[in-house]
């Protein structure tokens, strides 16, 4: 009786960062907008924002949702607990607001996690908005802050 003895040596292969050109990728991303002085005509909302730096997106999000992420987005800041009230416009100050910055970033608290932020950043209007920037539709979607401004506040220096 003899005895075989076979080694089988597997060679896991490693990802790699940078995607293999293939059909579904090429060509992607060629037509995507570039801010680099020369003038160029798109016909929509990128004008805008290759002249100003901003643009305004009209129709992104629907008005109900959009009336329904400002109402998470007060009861978020109620919820602190700092005596920040969405109907008194006197409690727009720093002492009963959670920490920002003075261009109104929060950075902390996980604002960038909840439910609400997320739902913003998956809606067809913003997701399409960057798609066209981009020139692609395969985005990776992230989010740092959360950017608030609040009307006539008189507790900040205007800049």
């Amino acid at each position: 009786m003899s005895t075989t003895t076979t080694t089988t040596t597997i060679t896991p292969q490693i990802p790699t960062l940078t995607p293999t050109p293939n059909s579904s990728t090429k060509g992607r991303g060629q037509n995507r907008m570039l801010l680099d002085g020369k003038p160029t005509t798109y016909g929509d909302f990128r004008d805008d924002l290759n002249r100003d730096g901003y643009a305004v997106i009209k129709g992104a999000i629907p008005l109900d949702r959009a009336k329904s992420y400002a109402d998470a987005f007060y009861s978020y800041m109620e919820g602190f607990g700092l005596g920040y009230t969405r109907t008194d416009p006197r409690t727009v100050r720093r002492a009963q607001l959670p920490v920002m910055n003075e261009k109104g970033m929060i950075l902390d608290y996980g604002v960038t996690h909840e439910q609400w932020v997320w739902d913003i950043r998956g809606e067809e209007g913003v997701v399409d908005a960057f798609a066209k920037v981009y020139d692609d539709e395969e985005l990776i979607v992230s989010f740092d802050v959360v950017n608030v401004g609040f009307a006539n506040r008189e507790d900040m220096p205007e800049k």
